[in-house]
């Protein structure tokens, strides 16, 4: 799985998949990821902006502010550390073979605290991906968890 579509796990893939979500995002989410140091965020405001100009669209409120702030107190800093962005479409993905497997082959999706290192234990759908991928289930389970943390929308 991994190796065939290595574009679902590597940082460059996930960084174009969180692109195109934000692409679709409304000024007021973009704005509010820009002033947390998105600078992908400000980079489709920018294009946004140029539209706006051109088409005589009226500027949300939101966006007058943000361009102020940065006018006067320069641009927003992001957070230090690894982003979402770099790991969102891997842990999607993996989350979505899990649930897969699960619904597609009758596996239970989590494997018993207890039983999670009984090699005898039923097989669930997170053990079979964990040990297909070479991960320990619980970091697997992590992975899955933080991504459900955000939902359906993107982090940011």
């Amino acid at each position: 799985m991994k190796e065939k579509n290595e574009w679902l796990f590597i940082k460059e893939g996930s960084s174009a998949f969180y692109f195109g979500l934000m692409e679709r995002e409304s000024i007021e989410w973009l704005v509010k990821a820009a002033r947390e140091g998105d600078k992908d965020a400000v980079e489709i405001l920018q294009n946004r902006a140029r539209v706006m100009c051109s088409t005589r669209v009226n500027v949300p409120d939101c966006f007058h502010e943000f361009v102020w702030e940065w006018f006067i107190d320069g641009p927003p800093k992001a957070k230090p550390g690894p982003s979402l962005k770099d790991t969102a479409l891997n842990s999607t993905t993996l989350m979505l073979v899990v649930r897969m497997i699960s619904r597609d082959f009758g596996f239970p999706e989590y494997t018993a605290p207890e039983h999670r290192h009984d090699f005898d234990a039923p097989m669930s759908a997170m053990r079979l991906v964990a040990e297909e991928l070479g991960l320990k289930e619980r970091t697997l389970e992590d992975i899955i968890n933080d991504r459900k943390k955000w939902g359906t929308r993107p982090p940011g």
